[in-house]
């Protein structure tokens, strides 16, 4: 349930942050002169549009389905979460995007990325099943979205014509090596607490 909420929130607050300028009538106005609004959607739009905030979507559904469970079991309801979060996510953005813009949501784009839902979904809801598992495999998962994200900023960055490029850049730099440094700490902790724990 968790999963189906997070995707259908992500899509819908995707494709409503990607159409503020149509709503603040800023279509083909200059970046430079739109409104402080703009700016903010545009900035907000560049960040959701990535493709590793949707990952990290089907992380964290992967994570919260795995709760309360076996771990293999975790495993299964990780891959089957993960899946149905990018599946709601892409319903929703393109079912969006059909109430303000019309046309036809059945487009190849949107089968593109429903396919992609059911081929990319599964496995990183597993990630997100493992991180619970702890130890080197747990920080090996839980490093899996902030390194996607810097990597991301190298392979694939924010058009360069865009001002909030370079500031977007910057922020996913820094907020990534923020997360690997403190998974990495956490992590390194927990050998210590299990062995103090033996010990008395």
């Amino acid at each position: 349930m968790a999963a189906l909420i997070a995707g259908l929130l992500l899509g819908f607050v995707d494709s409503v942050v990607n159409h503020v300028p149509v709503f603040l009538g800023e279509v083909g106005t200059a970046r430079a002169e739109r409104g402080g609004w703009s700016q903010v959607a545009e900035f907000a739009s560049l960040i959701l549009d990535a493709g590793w905030v949707w990952a990290a979507l089907a992380v964290l559904a992967g994570w919260l389905a795995s709760r309360r469970v076996q771990p293999v079991a975790g495993l299964a309801w990780g891959a089957a979460a993960g899946g149905l979060s990018l599946l709601c996510a892409t319903a929703a953005y393109y079912g969006t995007d059909l109430l303000f813009d019309g046309g036809s949501w059945w487009g190849w784009v949107t089968r593109y990325w429903l396919i992609g839902s059911v081929l990319l979904g599964p496995p990183l809801g597993v990630v997100g099943a493992l991180i619970r598992r702890g130890g080197a495999i747990g920080v090996v998962a839980a490093i899996v979205v902030p390194v996607g994200a810097a990597l991301q900023m190298v392979i694939l960055p924010p058009p360069a014509e865009s001002r909030m490029a370079e500031p977007i850049q910057w922020s996913v730099w820094v907020a990534a090596v923020v997360s690997v440094g403190l998974i990495a700490r956490s992590g390194g902790r927990r050998p210590r607490k299990a062995s103090a724990l033996k010990s008395t």
